[in-house]
């Protein structure tokens, strides 16, 4: 069965109070920041969220979203495709006031005054997290060519004399 497309923007205090779970992908070429932070991503971001309460009453957004983005590899300069996965239990809240409130355990996301969430945005927001901040390749993968440096023999130490000759002599 395909997956459906994440929707963009939700009315996240409907969906809490209906215990709303969502199976969806985001196409990653709409997601410009990661599009700016990774040299290519061609998979879609895929996400599982389930907006509910916790014990506390908070409203929460949890789940997960796991992409695949390529960068360039900080050790060979070249193309490294790295999987990025993200497990997250955000805060649903109006304000700072709220954000405050929050336990530690929670991230606070903001909703707008009518409770509307961009989800587009926390997805991406999480992708842009959990991303390296050295990329490489996995382990035997990389292309790290360097060339041997050549022995640097200059004029001088041709025809300089060994110090230590004098001393070979006094040894004879």
């Amino acid at each position: 069965m395909a997956e459906a497309q994440l929707p963009r923007r939700v009315d996240a205090v409907k969906l809490v109070d209906n215990n709303q779970q969502l199976n969806a992908h985001i196409d990653s070429s709409k997601l410009t920041r990661l599009g700016e932070t990774a040299v290519r991503c061609d998979a879609p971001v895929h996400c599982n969220i389930q907006f509910a309460r916790d014990p506390e009453n908070n409203r929460l957004l949890s789940g997960s979203c796991h992409t695949q983005v390529v960068m360039t590899c900080q050790r060979c300069l070249g193309d490294a495709t790295i999987p990025v996965e993200s497990s997250f239990e955000l805060g649903l809240v109006f304000n700072d006031d709220q954000a405050r409130q929050l336990p530690k355990r929670l991230e606070p996301v903001e909703l707008d005054e009518q409770g509307i969430l961009d989800l587009w945005t926390a997805m991406e927001d999480e992708v842009l997290l959990a991303l390296p901040s050295y990329p490489v390749h996995t382990q035997g993968e990389c292309e790290l060519k360097q060339p041997e440096p050549a022995p640097e023999i200059t004029e001088s130490d041709e025809k300089r004399p060994n110090p230590f000759d004098v001393l070979a002599k006094l040894k004879q």
